[in-house]
Formats: structure tokens, C-alpha cells, sequence
């Protein structure tokens, strides 16, 4: 099979043994066309197969004894196709190395039919690929401190501040039972479903169930909003009683298992209701004990005050957190649509083509590939201030982040049992990447915040919310 001469090269690149013509179709766009004569590649190929002959046995010779044609016939085309691999991988590298350039995505033969390789007859080769060339980006051309983003800061209210508070006190409350149930208290029931005629059907559905008033319809309240103690009444239909279709009164009230539609379709309706006992929660008391209750949560506190002190810090560090997503969204929105980021839009259609595993319509490729080319132009900025900047994770600071993401759902419960759940996460390669990520992710940010002014900007809770509705998360 022949192999095409390429045209005319514009650069002509010495490395040791092999030239190396460069076809320049853009400024991130080349051709390269890799010559290798046979002096370069037969004294590595001899050596590969004398290599070969002392470790291979062949039939009717002992290992190492057999002759090299043998080796040669038998081994000499794959050998040969190592070789010459070898040295344009290396080759590649160098050029690469030298010219300090990355490509982007892999080098493209620009034949491809494959070469025919034969050992027995030594001749030069000529390997041509099509790069891409990973393009220069200048942050600062629009990014720096002449340039201004808002970081909105929410207050916390007061009335927030009393709703945890009065979370807290019913958290570390008592449950008394009482005789008449009201709001909030949870009433214990006998249930029994009955015959059409109000008789006890055989083999039927009895359970000791719970609820509150939250779980009843307006038909359920007018039976049990002022309920007493030991009441009993037969219930014509049970699934109007209670909030939710059948399948979820069947497996919440009624307490079943097993919630097929064959199984709720054959439950009569018709049950009898007795009132066990009404349990009420007590609020704690603010006070010491209360106080020695609430440290897992928030800390030693030595009076109100001071709990409403923390837990204003509390809710304003939860507000500033989503502020704070809102603000690093912007500035990498801004970023990403103000960099100019040249890219070869022939080359990595190309290439982009070749890595679908499927054949796609002309329109659906044009949608696949301008989101391909968003996500690479994000992906090429964040390796830029990664390099500059010198980013990258500790293994110390992922065990250190697995603790505080784990203490945000568990911290209530206490240190040791945070300590026990990250321990456990950390196992897990997925969760380890994961916090790998969040941590790249926030050192990301804090380099970019530097590059820009930032001035901060009160705002109520409800504006922001209006505020974010309107801008689609940019980045996560």
C-alpha cells in the first residue's frame, strides 16, 4: 500500500534521529508529519527480536535456541509496528515538550487506512496526525479589579430566629399524654376494618396506628379536631379521613406492607376507630438543662441571648453560603462569556465526530458540539487559573471536608458519631472524588475573587430569591 507524500512543509523540526514536518492549517491547527527512516527504527527492532528469540519457545526448538528468521517470520510485523509506535509516540511528546504546546483531544491519522508494515522489507515511513493546539488565555484582559460583582448578605429575622428557637424547645421536650387532643398532639388509634354491616370482617385489617391533625381532611378534623380519650366510632370510609390516595393511607394509617393495587382495591373502607391515648409535647423550658441540651447543636451557651446570638450566626452563614454561589456564578458567567478563547473549530468537529458512538442528524451534531465547546472553553479557563495558581487537594484537607460536610446533616448527634459516618464515607472512591472536587471548586473561586473587586450588599431574603429566579445556575 502507498503511502502519500505530504505537501510541502512550512517548518522542519530535528529531533536526535527523526524529522518532524509541520503543515500549519491554523493558529491552533497542524498537521505533522513524522518521518522515520529505516537506520532509525532496525537497531531497536534487531535488538526486540534477538530479545524475543531467547525468551520464546518455539515447536521442535528449546527456549532460546530459536533461529532469528523463525523469530523473525513469526513475530517480525507486530515487533516492527511496537517500534515505529515507540518512537512516534516519543517523537509527538518532544515535539509537544518543545514547542510547549497541549493539544486538545487526541492526535487524528490523517490516513486512515492502515499502513502496511513489513519487516522484511526496510523502508522509510511517514506518519502524519492532526493536532489541535490548546489556545493562550489572558484571565486578566477582563478580569480585574476595575471590574465590580455584588455579594449580597441576608440578615437573619427575628422570626426565623424564634422558629429555631421554638424547634429547639420542642426537639428537647416531654410528651405528656392528656385527655382532649388539640393541635400538634399525636393521637393513638385502634384500627378495624369492618363489614359493610358493621360487623368485624374476618381475617381484616387491624392496626395500632398514630397521626396528627396535619395528616387529617376537613372530614377527618370534624371527627377528631377536639377528640377525647376512649372514643370510639365506626368510620364509613377511611381513606376520606386522612390526607393522600389509598396506597398511602393503606401503608401510613393502616400500617400494610404490602400496597399493591390488588391488595389496597380489597380493603373495605368501613372501620372502627377507638382512641388509645393523646400524647402532647411539651416545650422545654429555657433553661439550664435546656441549655446543657442544645450544646451538640450549637455549642456551650450560658443564657437565651447567647443561643440566639449563635443561631443568627447560624442562619446568616446558611444565607451566605447560597449568596455566595450566586456570586461565583456571575463572575465565572462573566468570565466565560468574555474570554476569548480561539479554538480550531475544524480540527475538534472533526475530532468531536469520531468520539459519538452513534450517527446523529447534521442539526442534532451542531447542538451536541456548541455544548461540547461551552463546557470545553469552562474546562480549558479552569486548568488556566489551576496552573497559575498552583491548585491542587491534600489528602489531609479531604478528610478535613468530609468532616464538615458530614457535620452539617449529623452534627446535632455529636462529634463521634460525625467522626464514625466521614470515616465510613471515606471509604468510598465515588465520595472521595467528590470531596476532591468541592475543594478544587472552592480554591477555584477564592483565586478568581482575587483577580475582581467584590463589594457587599444587604438584601432581604425574599428579594434575592426574586432576584436569583431570574439567572439560571452558571456554574455548580
Amino acid at each position: 500500500m502507498g503511502v502519500r507524500v505530504p505537501p510541502p512543509a512550512l517548518k522542519i523540526i530535528n529531533y536526535r534521529i527523526v524529522n518532524i514536518t509541520v503543515e500549519q492549517l491554523g493558529d491552533q491547527h497542524r498537521i505533522l508529519n513524522i518521518e522515520i527512516t529505516k537506520e532509525d527504527y532496525k537497531p531497536a527492532f534487531d535488538k526486540q527480536i534477538k530479545e524475543l528469540g531467547k525468551k520464546i519457545q518455539m515447536p521442535g526448538f528449546r527456549v532460546g535456541h530459536t533461529p532469528i528468521s523463525i523469530v523473525q517470520k513469526k513475530f517480525g510485523d507486530s515487533v516492527l509496528a511496537e517500534e515505529l509506535n515507540k518512537i512516534v509516540n516519543e517523537q509527538l511528546g518532544n515535539y509537544l515538550k518543545e514547542n510547549n504546546v497541549s493539544i486538545l483531544g487526541d492526535a487524528i491519522p490523517v490516513r486512515d487506512e492502515r499502513l502496511e508494515l513489513v519487516y522484511s522489507e526496510p523502508r522509510d515511513y511517514i506518519f502524519s496526525y492532526e493536532i489541535g493546539i490548546q489556545p493562550k488565555i489572558d484571565l486578566e484582559a477582563n478580569l480585574n479589579k476595575e471590574k465590580t460583582f455584588t455579594r449580597y448578605r441576608i440578615p437573619a429575622k427575628e422570626e426565623e430566629i424564634n422558629q429555631e428557637l421554638e424547634r429547639l424547645q420542642k426537639r428537647y421536650g416531654i410528651r405528656e399524654d392528656v385527655e382532649v387532643a388539640e393541635e400538634g398532639d399525636v393521637i393513638y388509634v385502634h384500627l378495624q376494618e369492618l363489614n359493610d354491616d358493621g360487623t368485624m370482617k374476618e381475617n381484616g385489617i387491624h392496626a395500632h396506628s398514630f397521626f396528627n391533625h396535619e395528616m387529617l381532611t376537613d372530614e377527618g378534623l370534624k371527627i377528631f379536631k377536639d377528640v377525647k380519650k376512649d372514643f370510639a366510632q365506626n368510620i364509613d370510609d377511611i381513606f376520606s379521613v386522612f390526607k393522600g390516595d389509598k396506597k398511602h393511607v393503606a401503608k401510613n394509617v393502616l400500617m400494610l406492607e404490602n400496597t399493591d393495587d390488588e391488595v389496597v382495591n380489597a380493603i373495605n373502607p368501613k372501620f372502627e376507630c377507638k382512641v388509645e391515648r393523646i400524647s402532647k409535647l411539651i416545650p422545654a423550658a429555657i433553661d439550664d438543662k435546656f441549655f446543657n441540651e442544645v450544646v451538640k447543636e450549637y455549642g456551650e451557651v450560658e443564657d437565651e441571648q447567647q443561643l440566639r446570638n449563635k443561631i443568627k450566626e447560624v442562619i446568616e452563614g446558611y444565607n451566605d453560603r447560597s449568596t455566595e454561589v450566586s456570586l461565583e456564578n456571575d463572575i465565572f458567567k462573566y468570565l466565560s462569556e468574555t474570554t476569548n478563547v480561539e479554538l480550531p473549530d475544524a480540527f475538534l468537529r472533526n475530532w468531536y465526530k469520531r468520539t459519538l458512538d452513534k450517527e446523529v442528524s447534521d442539526e442534532e451534531f451542531d447542538n451536541l458540539f456548541t455544548k461540547f465547546i461551552n463546557q470545553l472553553k469552562q474546562s480549558l479557563i479552569f486548568q488556566k487559573v489551576q496552573k497559575e495558581h498552583g491548585i491542587d487537594v491534600q489528602k489531609e484537607e479531604i478528610i478535613q471536608e468530609a468532616f464538615e460536610t458530614v457535620k452539617v446533616s449529623y452534627g446535632h448527634l455529636g462529634d463521634e458519631l460525625v467522626n464514625y459516618v466521614a470515616k465510613n464515607n471515606l471509604q468510598d472512591k465515588n465520595f472521595i472524588e467528590n470531596m476532591q472536587d468541592r475543594i478544587m471548586q472552592k480554591k477555584f473561586f477564592e483565586a478568581l475573587k482575587n483577580y475582581v473587586t467584590i463589594e457587599d450588599q444587604p438584601i432581604t431574603l425574599e428579594e434575592f430569591q426574586k432576584l436569583n429566579k431570574k439567572e439560571e445556575a452558571y456554574a455548580e
